[in-house]
């Protein structure tokens, strides 16, 4: 059977980078050598793409997000062989690239413009829904018009922050304390800050334009913090929900350190929840990734309070590490990483040459 050249393409600027490099590092282990020719691409911060043939042969642990290095982490590797797209793509003849990129330039449609130029299949959603659900509050628009039930939120920009004491009037009149600051359009929980008193808005806030022009401030709702991934059917490319996994931090939320730290959680599956809760969250899941116009796979965050669900983000590209949640949902689906790996990419093809 002829091998498909898959290029793994992962790093890139954004803040997300260092998660981004230990879900390639994974894919590139996992993926079945009699099935893939595996090109692994470390984007480098200024978007030259070098290829990291020495990747293909790390074993899997090698994927781990390093040491506690944190989101800010000095690049993984030096940029000397690195080239434009157009001449690795030309070099090496892609059949279809899979995206490892978290965050800004990765996740949000950008890199997948590129690929729809070059005429590359690639994973998960398209431009448009990749862009949209990056954007916390677009998404949550497009939810709230589809009524999804959302968190309630206060949207903050530079200009309307000049205006504080305003601000601070509309958070204590519709949210209240405990309350949740997080830049608009950044994953990881990096940004994240939980607001326990006013005295702590400011400096929350501040650190969030750190990471773009946009700022939410989201009531805080105590509950179950529940995920569910979805997979599309690579054949008829129909999307189904995986099982419900519980999330229990072993922080105040579930922050950076919580997501990627070994011991950082416990993921429960299944989640610990009334059969009908876990019906509607699935229900609730599937409805935001179709909303959204999503391909491929995603993963859906909720918290349920009680029998009251409501929605927090989708992730169109969801980590791949060695503590990541949608492996650990397609496993308890029956599901081994390689073969969920076949499956994403299996519906990449599908999904962008079919006439």
């Amino acid at each position: 059977m002829t091998q498909v050249r898959v290029a793994v393409l992962m790093g890139g600027p954004s803040p997300e980078r260092e998660v981004s490099i230990a879900t390639g590092r994974q894919i590139v282990a996992a993926l079945d050598r009699s099935r893939y020719r595996v090109l692994p691409v470390e984007i480098t911060r200024d978007g030259k793409w070098l290829p990291r043939p020495e990747m293909a042969s790390l074993p899997a642990e090698a994927a781990a997000v390093g040491g506690g290095a944190g989101p800010d982490a000095a690049p993984v590797h030096a940029s000397a062989g690195a080239m434009t797209h157009e001449r690795f793509i030309e070099d090496e003849r892609v059949d279809v690239a899979f995206i490892a990129m978290h965050g800004p330039s990765g996740e949000d449609g950008t890199m997948q413009g590129l690929l729809e130029l070059l005429g590359i299949p690639y994973t998960g959603s398209g431009v448009l829904a990749s862009a949209l659900a990056m954007d916390k509050l677009r998404s949550r628009q497009i939810f709230e018009w589809h009524r999804i039930p959302v968190p309630g939120y206060v949207s903050v920009t530079a200009q309307r922050w000049q205006d504080r004491g305003r601000v601070h009037q509309e958070v204590a009149e519709h949210l209240g304390y405990p309350c949740v600051v997080k830049p608009n359009a950044v994953g990881s929980s990096i940004g994240i800050s939980l607001i326990r008193a006013p005295s702590a808005l400011d400096p929350a806030i501040e650190a969030a334009f750190a990471f773009g022009p946009l700022v939410l401030v989201e009531e805080y709702v105590a509950g179950a913090e529940l995920t569910c991934g979805i997979l599309d059917d690579p054949e008829t490319g129909r999307p189904e929900a995986l099982p419900l996994i519980e999330i229990v931090p072993h922080a105040d939320f579930y922050d950076y350190g919580a997501k990627y730290a070994g011991g950082g959680s416990d993921h429960i599956i299944p989640a610990r929840v009334d059969g009908s809760v876990a019906a509607r969250a699935q229900a609730l899941a599937l409805s935001a990734y179709q909303a959204l116009g999503c391909e491929g796979m995603g993963r859906v965050d909720l918290i349920a309070r009680e029998t009251d669900i409501v929605v927090l983000e989708l992730n169109t590209i969801p980590g791949m590490t060695a503590t990541s949640l949608l492996p650990d949902a397609a496993k308890a689906a029956g599901l081994a990483f390689p073969d969920l790996l076949d499956r994403i990419i299996r519906s990449a093809i599908r999904g962008r040459t079919r006439a």
